[in-house]
């Protein structure tokens, strides 16, 4: 959720891993790239020291400033992301207003602004963009993450970009094995835990500025990707399940494994010049409950032969 929102942000925007021993970068928006003269998808990985002559200390008052592509300069200062309180396991970095590569404050998404400004930062915190994210009708009330009509918008804009640039787009669709038994086991609040967890497993997963993620179904979410090939995507895919299994949530009444698992299924396509509106999510979806149904059958026929 944090990520997407940085996406829409004018300013350079990193975030860097604060238990990392080389304090890695794990994420950059499109805005950093341009400023630091690299994709977006280059900076993940790299190490602060490797992108600036100082080192990056978020204890120092002075900005943290990386090298730019333009020979200008960008100061950066830190704010702390927690996963428990009294830890900050990351670091938001944002532009300095007024330094080189910034831009005007005017040009900041107004959804993204805080309320009255931090004094003397010139940045947002996760808290402000994580309630207003929520504030969105098209967010998922249980996950967090994304709906199904915010990515049907997203995906309208990205079919018209990739038709004129013919360009792949793909769409990914996870369904969860088996959620029925687990919430009629658990109950609806461990249906919702579980939910959460497999939708921010396969969120946090995405690197590239431009993918997407958003729940689709009560069992299904979908990953949105851009320009890659189809057998990327597809080890891509099950990268994500493999993830979702290392969870290890347990599942006793899972006929496929003793925990929890996906399935999943993708759709990827060059759109001709005369295709208008994108299909991608609806030819996944129909995958996926094609495969439920193919699944259902064997199991059937499993029993069958077990009485016989």
């Amino acid at each position: 959720m944090l990520r997407q929102a940085l996406d829409a942000v004018a300013a350079p925007a990193l975030i860097i891993d604060a238990q990392h021993r080389d304090r890695q970068v794990v994420y950059a928006n499109a805005a950093a790239g341009r400023a630091l003269g690299l994709h977006p998808n280059e900076l993940i990985g790299r190490s602060t020291d490797s992108l600036a002559d100082g080192a990056f200390d978020p204890a120092s008052p002075d900005p943290w400033r990386p090298r730019t592509s333009q020979g200008g300069t960008v100061e950066l200062r830190p704010a702390p992301l927690y996963d428990q309180p009294g830890k900050a396991s990351y670091w938001l970095l944002t532009a300095v207003p007024g330094s080189d590569m910034a831009p005007p404050r005017a040009m900041e998404p107004a959804a993204l602004k805080t309320t009255p400004p931090m004094a003397g930062t010139g940045v947002f915190t996760a808290t402000d963009v994580w309630a207003r994210s929520l504030r969105d009708e098209r967010t998922d009330a249980v996950t967090g993450i994304p709906g199904r009509n915010a990515l049907l918008e997203v995906l309208l804009r990205d079919w018209s970009v990739a038709r004129r640039e013919q360009q792949r787009l793909s769409i990914i669709v996870f369904r969860i094995d088996a959620l029925e038994s687990y919430h009629s086991l658990f109950g609806r609040h461990a249906t919702e835990a579980c939910l959460r967890k497999v939708a921010h497993a396969i969120a946090n997963s995405l690197q590239r500025a431009a993918d997407y993620c958003a729940r689709v179904g009560h069992d299904r979410f979908a990953v949105m990707i851009g320009g890659a090939e189809e057998d990327r995507v597809a080890a891509f895919a099950e990268r994500i399940a493999q993830r979702v299994r290392d969870l290890a949530i347990h599942h006793p009444r899972s006929q496929l494994a003793r925990y929890l698992t996906v399935s999943w299924t993708l759709a990827s396509e060059i759109p001709s010049a005369l295709a208008e509106e994108p299909g991608l999510l609806e030819d996944a979806e129909a995958c996926i409950r094609g495969k439920s149904r193919l699944e259902a059958q064997e199991k059937d026929q499993d029993l069958s032969a077990d009485v016989g």
